[in-house]
């Protein structure tokens, strides 16, 4: 089984009104791509809250000359009549989760924006309000997920990188994250990466032969307490900059996988944009989980160990 390089990063949430340099920023992924060597690109969810806004910047990250993908965010729809709107500006064929293999490996896409509405019937959110659509009380991975994962995960001889916008291993993660963690373990010969996005934040956990990577946002955090502390000019003209704390540099991953398990994420160093922290908004620096918000992207190199 060959190696496989590629660049993964989350949550630039381009939007009117923010005031972020998105564009700057995937930029920067470009040229890290190209000088990494990097064999395609992938978004973790939440490049966008408006697919017809965001027309020009999806145009350029849909046809760059480098491979690049998305994942479905719980944003990504937010102002969309139904799913197969994204899926089409996302370029997904129709549904939105799916599969490549590139020199033996497995990679997977799988959407976590699912939830069972007050009759119990599985849902999507897209067809949701905007405030469900935001506020999500479930994040279901369709049983017809857990089954094509179990197919993949059947027929992979070298490793199985999946990505999705919610965590496999977080406790406000996945909603039914038991059942597709028991898929993985059923396959232990088969060493699993799964890497996410959606919490802004930056950890690395080991579970048998999963190695479950979230990945941190490569633009801010988003907080609940309004703030007015960057320059007056710029609060005034992009409204909603008074709920974000920025990133200085885009912070994402450059990853190298190979099937025997050997996993090696390059991440990077980043600071908060002029200094501004959490504690000076009044804002608390911790999660629901007490992970802390770091400017950057953990780096690490290790094997997954799988039973053969």
């Amino acid at each position: 089984m060959g190696k496989v390089k590629f660049s993964v990063f989350a949550d630039l949430h381009y939007r009117e009104g923010n005031w972020n340099w998105a564009d700057k920023r995937l930029a920067a992924v470009f040229e890290r791509a190209e000088k990494s060597g990097s064999q395609f690109i992938m978004h973790c969810g939440d490049f966008c809250h408006n697919v017809r806004a965001a027309k020009e910047i999806l145009e350029q990250y849909n046809n760059f000359h480098i491979p690049a993908y998305h994942t479905m965010g719980n944003h990504d729809f937010e102002e969309s009549q139904d799913i197969s709107e994204v899926c089409e500006a996302y370029r997904m064929n129709g549904r939105s989760f799916y599969s490549f293999e590139l020199n033996g490996n497995k990679f997977i896409s799988l959407d976590t924006n699912f939830y069972h509405n007050e009759s119990g019937e599985l849902c999507h959110y897209a067809n949701a309000s905007v405030y469900e659509k935001c506020h999500q009380q479930e994040q279901l991975l369709s049983p017809e997920q857990l089954d094509f994962l179990a197919r993949e995960l059947d027929s992979c001889s070298g490793m199985a990188v999946i990505f999705s916008h919610a965590s496999v291993w977080r406790s406000n993660g996945i909603t039914n994250k038991t059942d597709a963690q028991k898929i993985i373990f059923a396959h232990s010969n088969v060493p699993v990466l799964w890497i996410n996005g959606h919490y802004h934040r930056n950890s690395l956990n080991i579970l048998n032969n999963l190695a479950a990577f979230d990945l941190n946002s490569t633009t801010s955090d988003w907080v609940n307490n309004p703030h007015n502390a960057y320059p007056p000019e710029l609060m005034a003209k992009f409204r909603l900059s008074n709920h974000e704390l920025l990133f200085s540099e885009p912070v994402h991953a450059v990853v190298t996988v190979d099937g025997d398990g050997e996993v090696k994420i390059e991440g990077m160093d980043g600071a908060m944009y002029l200094g501004i922290t959490h504690e000076m908004t009044g804002n608390p620096s911790a999660d629901k989980m007490g992970i802390e918000c770091d400017a950057s992207v953990l780096s690490a190199h290790f094997r997954i160990i799988t039973e053969k």
